[in-house]
């Protein structure tokens, strides 16, 4: 018996190791992989990024939210009215809309400027029946004109029958206030309908800078959620905050004068997390985000890697997210193709 229980004692911490040993940490993706989105489909989860490596839209896919294949390309091609030159494609997000799914992107206009005459960033949108390959782009971009300086960071949302769109203007461009701004769009989820809505959330706290982005509407328990990222992207005091909404198109006022995510004190060989997006799955809630490298010594690599780590709720509703504080092991960034 006691040889019987010894080998049990002995199979069971094996198994505990290896399951410990397979478990992966953040960063889940070591990668350069900006602005990440989730989207569950078909068993599994998608993660698209921003441009890099020569993809044009970055898309990784996984079973365990741990473990991502290699990134391949999920547009077809760049659309006609895009800079085939400096395109900047980045941000990219998907909805599924009934058969088929719809990428939503922003990308730098090769005919029309902005203030400072750099190339305008306007709304583009793409087609597939597959949720990570084959996307076709429209050659006409859905939203261009509605800001002298671009619009940035789409992301769509599906409340019940409706289905809503959001982004911010690009006005750190041209040093104008950056704002996030919503509007619904038609059953295709092609077409935006209806006056666009200010929603009240801008960079008016001290912690955000001169910057608001990435903006997240999401429902829970019939109250509304705009989750949004603030500050410089590539400096530490980049972060993440939420502000309670009324309804889908608002109005919204910050819940909190600090961030929810932020660079740890203690340093962990990450910094500056944000441009988030959340996805319920399997019984959790995460949110993916992304943080840049930092290297043993103390320079910043030039990989922003996809983190992912359960948002959790507090009896007042208010999200809670809280990162591993153990230090990362230190890995560099793949160099460029």
């Amino acid at each position: 018996m006691l040889n019987r229980c010894a080998l049990l004692s002995f199979w069971l911490l094996s198994a505990c190791q290896a399951m410990a040993a397979d478990a992966a940490r953040n960063p889940v993706l070591r990668r350069n992989f900006p602005d990440p989105f989730l989207l569950e489909a078909g068993g599994r989860i998608y993660a698209y990024a921003t441009n890099s490596d020569g993809l044009r839209v970055q898309v990784s896919s996984s079973t365990d939210l741990n473990h991502w294949s290699t990134p391949t390309d999920a547009l077809a091609r760049l659309p006609a009215w895009v800079n085939q030159n400096k395109p900047d494609v980045w941000a990219p997000e998907v909805l599924r809309v009934d058969s088929r799914y719809v990428l939503y992107f922003s990308a730098r206009s090769k005919s029309v400027t902005r203030p400072d005459g750099v190339g305008r960033l306007c709304i583009g949108t793409a087609l597939s029946r597959h949720p990570d390959r084959e996307f076709v782009p429209s050659d006409s971009p859905m939203i261009c004109d509605e800001f002298a300086e671009g619009v940035i960071d789409v992301s769509p949302f599906r409340d019940g029958d409706r289905l809503y769109l959001y982004y911010k203007n690009d006005g750190n461009c041209c040093g104008r206030e950056t704002s996030i701004f919503g509007r619904e769009l038609d059953s295709t989820g092609l077409t935006a309908i209806g006056p666009t809505k200010k929603l009240g959330v801008s960079n008016d706290q001290p912690w955000e800078g001169h910057v608001i982005e990435a903006p997240t509407m999401m429902e829970r328990e019939g109250a509304y959620y705009l989750f949004y990222s603030a500050n410089a992207y590539d400096k530490a005091a980049y972060a993440v905050g939420y502000a309670r909404c009324e309804g889908p198109l608002g109005p919204c006022k910050d819940a909190s004068t600090q961030p929810i995510l932020k660079t740890p004190t203690q340093p962990l060989g990450w910094f500056g997390p944000g441009h988030q997006s959340i996805l319920q799955v399997r019984g959790r809630m995460v949110m993916a985000y992304h943080a840049w490298n930092l290297l043993p010594d103390g320079k910043r690599d030039r990989c922003r890697a996809m983190h992912i780590d359960e948002l959790k709720w507090t009896a007042n509703g208010e999200p809670l997210v809280q990162p591993d504080t153990t230090p990362m092991d230190a890995w560099r960034c793949p160099p460029r193709k």
